[in-house]
């Protein structure tokens, strides 16, 4: 809770900074945006570590293996990561290029859960 606390005083900090910086110099202001996002994230990387936790003592405890959970966790990440990069290009004034940054999440998000439909569909096919 005081995690997502900070991360809103910083990231409102850093966004009214950014507003007094954009009309003198609109290049330092991208830079301090991309600061902040980065700082915000590593932030939330500390608890992701509890995630793994438990879903390493998941796959310990029952037949679940990281086979399905890996490509979950990898779409997350790069979900997260398209938004951030197509946020800070919209907001450089690039709508192109973050358009180009979403299509290459989500392609790059379908090629990493690939493993995981195969196993789907193997696992139907042993069904039917």
């Amino acid at each position: 809770m005081e995690l997502i606390i900070k991360a809103a005083v910083i990231g409102i900090s850093g966004a009214v900074l950014t507003l007094v910086i954009k009309r003198t110099n609109p290049e330092l202001s991208t830079l301090l945006t991309l600061t902040v996002c980065t700082v915000i994230v590593g932030m939330s990387l500390k608890i992701f570590s509890s995630i793994t936790e438990v879903l390493d003592l998941i796959e310990l405890e029952s037949d679940f293996s990281s086979a399905y959970t890996a490509p979950i966790l990898k779409c997350v990440g790069i979900g997260i990561t398209a938004r951030i990069g197509s946020d800070i290009c919209k907001d450089s004034g690039q709508e192109a290029v973050s358009s180009g940054v979403e299509i290459c999440g989500a392609i790059c998000a379908l090629y990493v859960s690939l493993p995981l439909i195969k196993t789907m569909l193997r696992m139907i096919g042993e069904l039917a």
